[in-house]
């Protein structure tokens, strides 16, 4: 593939991936009062939360300090937007420690998934109809 349209492809790439990650940054601004890294954080804990064994009550507890390296943030930073997240209701404490993450069933979030996975489709078909 000749370097000119190699350069092209990559700069259309890179609009399309910035596209996305502004709406998705959009859609995390919108259902967390503006707060884009406490969404960041919520969304860090449920990935994580992903792959953390089970606890006794069929939890997948994720700690403080495994959010806080993720992301390269300060713990108490990462503590203070758990505390917001487990005032509204996006995360519970965990008997044996660590948070768990829930996404409440609320409209706005509903509304949020759906625009996302529109999102998503989008970027994909987009990518697939400039080869990859």
């Amino acid at each position: 593939m000749p370097t000119d349209v190699r350069s092209t492809l990559a700069r259309h790439h890179l609009d399309v991936g910035a596209d996305y990650v502004l709406r998705s940054a959009g859609l995390l601004s919108s259902v967390f009062d503006g707060d884009i890294m406490r969404g960041l954080v919520f969304l860090t804990a449920l990935r994580l939360s992903a792959h953390a064994p089970q606890d006794a009550g069929g939890e997948r507890p994720v700690r403080l300090t495994a959010i806080a390296r993720s992301m390269g943030l300060p713990i108490e930073t990462t503590r203070r937007h758990l505390l917001k997240l487990q005032r509204d209701g996006f995360t519970v404490r965990a008997a044996g420690g660590g948070v768990v993450a829930r996404i409440p069933e609320r409209p706005d979030i509903a509304e949020a998934m759906a625009a996302n996975s529109a999102n998503l489709a989008s970027l994909a078909a987009t990518l697939e109809a400039f080869g990859g």
